[in-house]
C-alpha cells in the first residue's frame, strides 16, 4: 500500500541551529492505529518541525508502508526525510524485538538516519515507550522506572526497572487481551443487537449505534459491516459513545468501562509482579485516546480497579500523559544522543518545553 496523504503539519520559524556536540538534527516519530505524529529538534532542544498524518503500523501496513507513511507525514510538515542524526521510532504493533529489527532495518535502508560511519543512531521500540517517557522527569531518571499502559485502538503495557523490561504479546484476543477502542465497539455493536432481539437489557448504544451507520436497526449496521458495505474498522469510533453513555450512567456502558478499567489494572499488577515489586512502588502512566480523554466514568473505575489489586496505590503514582506521545519519541531521541556520548545529559531538554513548541 502505498502512502496516505499526511495532514495537521507545522512548520516552524527558522534559526540558528544549536548543536553541542552534535551535527544534525534529531527525530521523534509515534505511531499509532489511527495517527502519525513527528517532531524535528536540533540538540538544543528547538523543535523545528512537527505534524501529524494518517495511522501507520505494520501491522495494517508491513514494514515499508509504515516507512512510507512516516517519511510523507515529514514532507507534509516540510521536514526532511532523511539523513537525521537521531531518529526514535516508537510504534504501535512493534512488539517483539525481531519486529524493531525489521523495522529499523527499512529505516536505514531508506536514509532515515546518517550511517553509522557518521555517527548515525537509530532507535525502535514499541509506542509504550514513548508514554512511559513522557511522563519522565527532565533527567531521565523517572522513565527508566515504571509501568506504561495504554487503552487506544488496541490494549498494551509494558514495564521497565532499569535494565529490566517486561512486555505482552498483546496480539489481541488470540493472546488474552481485550479493551481497545476496536473492543469496545464490537461489544457496542453486541449490546445494540441482544436489546433489538429481546436477549439483552435496553441500552443508549442502540441509538448510538444506529446513529453512527445511519440505519434504522443496529442488526442493519452489523449486517453492513459482515457484507463489507461498511467501512472495516469503523467500529472503533464507537468507543467515544461506550465512555459517554457509561458517563451518563447506562448500565450496560458502565459495565462495559468497568471491565476495560479491570484489564488495564491486571497489565498494570503483573507488570508489577514480573519485575519483582508490588504494584504501589512503581509509577502506573496511563496512555492511548481512551485513558487520555480522562472520562470521569473511567477514570474513577481505573482507579478503584488499581487499587483493588494494591489498596497502597496512591494518587500520585497514578499518571497520566498531559504532552503528547510524540514528546517522549523525541525525548527518547535525545537519550539516545546522550548514551551515544554525541549530547551531555544536561542537553535533555523536559517534556513541558518540547511540549509548548509542538
Amino acid at each position: 500500500m502505498g502512502p496516505r496523504r499526511a495532514a495537521a503539519a507545522r512548520r516552524h520559524p527558522p534559526g540558528r541551529l544549536v548543536s553541542p556536540g552534535l551535527s544534525g538534527l534529531l527525530l521523534g516519530v509515534d505511531v499509532g492505529g489511527s495517527k502519525t505524529a513527528v517532531a524535528v529538534a536540533d540538540a538544543g532542544g528547538r523543535v523545528l518541525f512537527s505534524g501529524r498524518g494518517p495511522g501507520g503500523s505494520p501491522d495494517e501496513l508491513t514494514e515499508r508502508g509504515c516507512l512510507d507513511v512516516v517519511q510523507a507525514t515529514l514532507t507534509a510538515a516540510g521536514a526532511p526525510t532523511s539523513g537525521y542524526a537521531v531518529a526514535a521510532l516508537a510504534v504501535a504493533g512493534v512488539d517483539q524485538p525481531d519486529e524493531e529489527q525489521a523495522l529499523a532495518a527499512v529505516a536505514r535502508e531508506r536514509g532515515l538516519v546518517v550511517g553509522p560511519d557518521e555517527g548515525g543512531v537509530l532507535s525502535v521500540v514499541n509506542d509504550l515507550f514513548a508514554v512511559l517517557r513522557s511522563a519522565a522527569d527532565t533527567d531521565g531518571s523517572a522513565g527508566a522506572r515504571g509501568i506504561a499502559v495504554i487503552a487506544g485502538t488496541g490494549t498494551n503495557a509494558v514495564g521497565l526497572d532499569g535494565e529490566e523490561t517486561v512486555r505482552f504479546l498483546s496480539l489481541g484476543p488470540v493472546s488474552g487481551d481485550w479493551g481497545g477502542g476496536a473492543d469496545l465497539g464490537v461489544a457496542a455493536l453486541g449490546a445494540a443487537c441482544r436489546e433489538e432481539d429481546g436477549r439483552g437489557p435496553a441500552t443508549a448504544l442502540t441509538a448510538a449505534v444506529r446513529r453512527q451507520y445511519g440505519t434504522a436497526s443496529a442488526h442493519e449496521a452489523v449486517l453492513a459491516l459482515h457484507r463489507g458495505q461498511a467501512a472495516a474498522g469503523s467500529e472503533r469510533h464507537l468507543a467515544r459513545a461506550v465512555l459517554a453513555a457509561a458517563d451518563a450512567g447506562d448500565a450496560v456502558a458502565v459495565e462495559l468501562v468497568r471491565r476495560l478499567a479491570r484489564e488495564v489494572a491486571d497489565f498494570a499488577a503483573a507488570s508489577a509482579a514480573r519485575l519483582g515489586h508490588p504494584l504501589h512502588e512503581l509509577p502506573v502512566v496511563l496512555g492511548g485516546g481512551l485513558l487520555h480523554a480522562r472520562t470521569p466514568r473511567l477514570t474513577a473505575e481505573v482507579r478503584a480497579a488499581l487499587l483493588q489489586r494494591d489498596p497502597a496505590v496512591a494518587d500520585s503514582s497514578i499518571r497520566y500523559t498531559d504532552v503528547p506521545p510524540v514528546v517522549g519519541s523525541l525525548l527518547l531521541a535525545f537519550d539516545a544522543a546522550v548514551a551515544s556520548g554525541s549530547l551531555p545529559a544536561s542537553a535533555r531538554p523536559s517534556p513541558a518545553v518540547l511540549a509548548t513548541q509542538l
